[in-house]
């Protein structure tokens, strides 16, 4: 069959909505060395930091001064725990180094160093940190997964598995060593691991938006619609994102409910022109050309002047349908 324009097929796209999900657990992005090399030639963050905070202790009221250099390590640490709560990553990286400055292995703070580090893509820096709570407790479990999402960040994926499997080892009840453990079960298609991975990471975090959409995007992977489509629903519920609504579309699609499908693609799409289109597709895809044909020309009919990949498509469609006979 020629090719389809504009689109991907249906696995491709939900491996693809699997990996972005990644978002879910703090911007863990596969980056490319390139990408890597790039951030690590950056200006030091801690200098970088230093420099703005000096600045703004220079105008700020003496006893101001003071009181930030006679900060307690708790206190220091308490600071930047309510500017990270306020989303304000700089100053609670600042204040978490000023009580390092202080107290240079003291494990909380290593922690959330760490933690920011990682927010920030900052691999090399954050891998150092780890090892560094290792060489302090050789039994750490959250250094060890700290580690395993370094090499996750940097798309050594045997290096992150055995990172995890080691935390995991340590402590059964890592969330979210659970939550890596199954991308990288899903990214080599070892969907029953990746699903239990997912299932105890849900476990211990009922509710999670990206940790249940991982698992239903699994299911559907596995061939499991009823139970993806049963999971993307209650997903649905407590989330907005259209990403999910269009998963369940297509998981609708498989089990061969198409008004529901059509129906989610509605509410995962920017208008009805592109819901229509969305099914047009997967019809294409399965070689259900007749049903193609309608669905392409109803989103043509509602968005005429802008649809060329939907024009592209019914071409095909009509095409396709010839050479058998125009008889599906």
């Amino acid at each position: 069959m020629q090719k389809v324009a504009g689109n991907l097929n249906c696995v491709d796209k939900l491996i693809t909505a699997l990996l972005q999900t990644a978002l879910f657990l703090g911007a863990i992005l596969v980056l490319s060395s390139c990408s890597y090399l790039q951030q690590s030639g950056s200006a030091d963050l801690d200098r970088q930091i230093e420099r703005q905070q000096a600045q703004q202790e220079m105008i700020a009221e003496p006893s101001s001064r003071r009181d930030m250099e006679e900060m307690t390590v708790s206190e220091s640490e308490e600071m930047g725990d309510r500017y990270l709560r306020r989303g304000d990553i700089n100053k609670a990286y600042f204040h978490y180094i000023k009580g390092l400055a202080k107290e240079p292995d003291n494990v909380s703070l290593l922690h959330k160093q760490g933690a920011l580090l990682l927010k920030k893509k900052r691999y090399g820096e954050a891998e150092a940190i780890y090892s560094k709570l290792l060489n302090l407790d050789g039994k750490d479990p959250r250094a060890f997964e700290g580690l395993g999402r370094v090499d996750f960040g940097l798309g050594n994926f045997k290096e992150a598995e055995s990172n995890f499997l080691e935390a995991l080892k340590i402590d059964p009840e890592l969330y979210l060593s659970h939550q890596y453990m199954g991308l990288i079960y899903s990214r080599k298609q070892n969907f029953d691991q990746a699903i239990y991975h997912f299932q105890k990471a849900l476990a211990d975090k009922p509710g999670d938006v990206g940790i249940s959409n991982n698992l239903a995007v699994t299911y559907y992977l596995n061939g499991n619609f009823k139970k993806a489509v049963a999971l993307f629903r209650e997903t649905a519920r407590i989330s907005n994102d259209r990403k999910i609504y269009n998963n369940l579309a297509l998981a609708y699609f498989q089990l061969g409910l198409y008004e529901e499908a059509l129906e989610s693609f509605r509410r995962g799409s920017e208008d009805e022109s592109a819901a229509y289109n969305n099914m047009g597709y997967e019809f294409l895809s399965t070689r259900q050309y007749t049903k193609a044909i309608k669905a392409f020309e109803k989103a043509i009919e509602l968005h005429p002047r802008f649809y060329s990949s939907a024009q592209k498509n019914l071409s095909i469609a009509r095409q396709e349908l010839a050479k058998i006979g125009g008889d599906s």
